[in-house]
């Protein structure tokens, strides 16, 4: 499967460089504070979502807690931020945030602006939600169509470079996916796991899949660029996570599909423990 890394703009590549503050050591300060920061989505399930009490639960928030609970002695001593795709690089740089666990893609451009953690999911990229009587298939068909996209998402360069997309973008899920139910476009192109936990639920039942993905993207947290010692605390516990399962348990527990690669990375995790 070909690999087709999105592109951020340069206008948003500056920006985050303009705003990066002279953070020398987020260890010492999160530390000093007892708090650690954490930049997470609360509208992408299984990652990040509200759940029917209105807390932020998901993959990612689980492991934000693991790590806080290494670095703090405690799971509870965090603060989520909740972030979309054209903020958290921001929120970041500025340091309003810590740390990023928000299904934050690895591409080359973002490498410019930050660092990232050790890479703890191989995600499948954007495919397009559509209603079940779309006759597209195949991305090639698409061109010149009206898609609804998210501000921010790495794929959105390459969708209308390649294919000729015209995208229709939004800040937040829930505008995207209320501007498909209005018809105002054919689709909603998105990361396709979130796109598949949303056909579970009664209100899509007359929608599908129409297109699938064409590539898998490895998902690691964001950092600071040159913060050494915080850098090296994070991986640790992020490895030490993976080394006992618990990256495979929340899986499971946020209904997502079993991944070869969350094995591979706890056998070697366990295997360089040892």
């Amino acid at each position: 499967m070909r690999t087709c890394i999105g592109l951020l703009s340069a206008t948003a590549i500056s920006m985050a460089v303009l705003t990066t503050p002279s953070l020398a050591d987020t260890l010492a300060d999160i530390k000093s504070r007892g708090t650690l920061s954490v930049g997470i989505k609360n509208d992408y399930p299984p990652y990040g979502f509200l759940n029917e009490n209105g807390e932020i639960v998901g993959f990612e928030v689980e492991l934000a807690k693991y790590v806080a609970n290494e670095l703090l002695g405690s799971p509870d001593k965090i603060e989520l931020v909740p972030v979309v795709a054209s903020n958290r690089i921001e929120f970041l740089n500025s340091g309003r945030i810590d740390v990023i666990f928000a299904t934050l893609g690895v591409t080359d451009e973002r490498k410019k602006v930050i660092d990232y953690t050790v890479e703890y999911v191989n995600s499948p990229g954007p495919s397009v939600f559509a209603r079940k009587e779309a006759k597209f298939t195949e991305w090639e068909q698409l061109r010149g169509q009206s898609l609804c996209g998210i501000q921010g998402s790495y794929f959105n360069r390459h969708l209308t470079d390649a294919f000729g997309i015209q995208l229709v973008n939004f800040t937040s899920q829930p505008e995207a996916y209320r501007a498909l139910m209005d018809n105002r476009c054919v689709g909603f192109v998105f990361d396709d796991m979130t796109l598949r936990q949303a056909l579970k639920q009664s209100e899509w039942a007359d929608y599908k899949i129409a297109v699938e993905t064409y590539e898998y993207l490895p998902i690691a947290g964001g950092l600071r660029k040159n913060d050494a010692a915080f850098s090296e605390a994070v991986n640790a516990a992020i490895v030490k996570a993976e080394g006992e399962g618990k990256l495979i348990e929340w899986e499971t527990e946020f209904d997502m599909p079993q991944s070869d690669y969350l094995v591979e990375r706890a056998e070697a995790a366990r295997a360089a423990a040892n």
